[in-house]
């Protein structure tokens, strides 16, 4: 379930990390929440509604990628820009779900990123 959407402020790596863990803790128990479903491709990941539209921010592998979550709370994040947005605006994007789904969309959104990532560097196929 899509819980929603937060900009990412700009800090240093180990202030970010800090402060985004805290955004997360804050949203644990938000009770706007929607069934959505999320489509994995070698360009980004998509978030459809359940009427098959996208109606959520989607965000693609660029740079400032970035994906965690806090597993014992069964959420699922990741960090990415937005489409239509500056390129210096990363956002946040957080979902909530059954806590083998939550592993399994982070395991996927890790190698997602990994075959992206090699696919626009070959050279560091081994």
């Amino acid at each position: 379930q899509y819980v929603g959407s937060f900009v990412v402020e700009d800090l240093d790596l180990q202030q970010q990390a800090g402060w985004l863990e805290e955004q997360l803790r804050a949203l644990k128990d938000c009770p706007r929440r929607r069934s959505v479903m999320l489509r994995f491709s070698l360009q980004g990941l998509k978030v459809y509604g359940a009427d098959g539209e996208v109606g959520v921010p989607e965000g693609g592998w660029g740079a400032g990628w970035g994906d965690g979550g806090r597993h014992a709370d069964h959420q699922f994040a990741f960090v990415a820009r937005n489409p239509c947005s500056p390129a210096s605006t990363l956002f946040c994007h957080l979902f909530v779900g059954p806590p083998g789904e939550v592993q399994i969309l982070h395991l996927l959104l890790c190698r997602s990123f990994q075959l992206c990532y090699l696919l626009a560097h070959p050279e560091e196929q081994a």
